[in-house]
């Protein structure tokens, strides 16, 4: 279940008050969050830097929270801020909790219902018509990727709507977002990634 951004859920509060606005999931996108490691992290041992494969798409504020993941295991920790193009990301001493193998692990901003765009996004296509879910108030938004999406791993993946959303990266509200980790490549796989929200 992806989490609701502030701004997802305002749009939902306005169309429930007003009329002729569109509050559907219209777009789903994808991200390669900060990107995979270069070395593998072990269990046990302590580290405070997280080096990458290559340079951040983005800028990350000190203080961010970031999540590790390997698609099946994960682990927060916190940064103290990196510039984009950095290759080493400073973060707070941890330890790892899990073994964590290199590049194949990726990194990303941890969702937070304040965020307004998707770190990093890098491919966005339309979402499919939702449907009921099996509770009250459940509601099943569904997107496809069809595979030609370039190889890569991707480790977000955020839904858009209101009026301004369109198939431009950027476009829209963001209404929530999600840690998925997908090692895809291309023309070899698809994938297939559904919001399920209650109001």
């Amino acid at each position: 279940m992806a989490l609701w951004t502030n701004a997802g859920l305002s749009l939902v509060a306005n169309a429930v008050q007003s009329a002729s606005i569109p509050c559907a999931i219209t777009y789903a996108a994808l991200s390669p969050g900060c990107g995979t490691l270069s070395g593998a992290l072990t269990l046990g041992s302590s580290y405070s830097a997280l080096t990458l494969d290559a340079g951040l798409p983005a800028t990350l504020a000190n203080g961010q929270s970031l999540t590790i993941t390997d698609g099946t295991n994960s682990q927060t920790v916190t940064t103290g801020g990196a510039s984009i193009g950095a290759t080493s990301i400073p973060v707070i001493s941890f330890t790892a909790t899990h073994n964590f193998a290199a590049h194949t692990t990726g990194i990303c901003p941890t969702p937070a219902i304040t965020d307004i765009t998707l770190y990093g996004e890098s491919v966005r296509v339309a979402a499919l018509p939702g449907s009921p879910g099996g509770n009250a108030g459940e509601s099943l938004s569904p997107t496809y990727f069809d595979g030609t999406q370039p190889t890569g791993i991707y480790v977000l993946v955020g839904y858009f709507g209101g009026s301004g959303a369109t198939s431009s990266l950027g476009s829209g509200v963001l209404m929530a977002e999600d840690i998925q980790l997908w090692n895809h490549v291309l023309n070899s796989d698809s994938n297939t990634y559904q919001a399920d929200s209650t109001v």
